[in-house]
C-alpha cells in the first residue's frame, strides 16, 4: 500500500518540481495509521558535493560521509511531534550513477507508538546537508495531504 502511495506524489513531485535539479530535493511521507514510509530524493551534489564517480581516496570518503549521513542523521532531519515517538530507520538507499550525474535516493520505515495524524513534522533538511535549498514535501496521513516547499531548517507541516 506505502509504495502505491508513495510512487503517486512522488510522480506528481517529479512532475511539478521538475527532475535533477541542484539544490533541490524531494520528499515523500505517508503513513497507515503507527507506520510510515518516508522516500527522499536528490541530486548527489547536494548529498555529497558532486555527481561524477568517485575515484579519488578524497571524493571517496566525501561520499561515504554524505551517504552516512542519510542513515545517522534523519531523526534530526525529520522531527515528528514528540506525543508520536516515532522512530525512523533507514530502510534503503542507492546511487543512480548515469553518465556525469547522479541521484541519491533513500527510503525509511517509520514506527510510532501514536498514529502522527492530527499532531506535526518539523524538517531540518537543511541543517544536514546545506547544499540543498529546496525541498518539495508531499504528505499522505489518513485524510491529510499536503504539499509544502521546505526552504529552510526548523519549518513546520501540520498533519491537520
Amino acid at each position: 500500500m506505502f509504495k502505491v502511495l508513495l510512487f503517486s506524489i512522488m510522480a506528481m513531485a517529479a512532475r511539478e518540481h521538475g527532475a535533477h535539479t541542484h539544490g533541490n530535493a524531494t520528499m515523500s511521507v505517508a503513513f497507515d495509521g503507527k507506520n510510515g514510509k518516508i522516500e527522499f530524493h536528490a541530486p548527489a551534489q547536494g548529498i555529497y558535493g558532486f555527481e561524477y564517480a568517485a575515484k579519488s581516496a578524497k571524493d571517496k570518503a566525501n561520499k561515504e560521509a554524505g551517504l552516512k549521513k542519510l542513515n545517522d542523521k534523519i531523526n534530526d532531519m525529520v522531527v515528528f511531534d514528540a506525543e508520536s515517538k516515532c522512530e525512523i530507520k533507514l530502510d534503503l538507499y542507492e546511487v543512480d550513477q548515469k553518465d556525469a550525474h547522479a541521484d541519491v535516493n533513500a527510503e525509511y520505515n517509520v514506527t510510532c507508538a501514536r498514529p502522527p495524524a492530527g499532531t506535526s513534522v518539523t524538517f531540518n533538511i537543511q541543517k544536514v546537508f546545506s547544499r540543498i535549498k529546496t525541498v518539495k514535501v508531499d504528505v499522505l496521513i489518513g485524510d491529510v495531504q499536503k504539499s509544502q516547499e521546505i526552504k529552510k531548517s526548523g519549518e513546520v507541516v501540520e498533519l491537520k
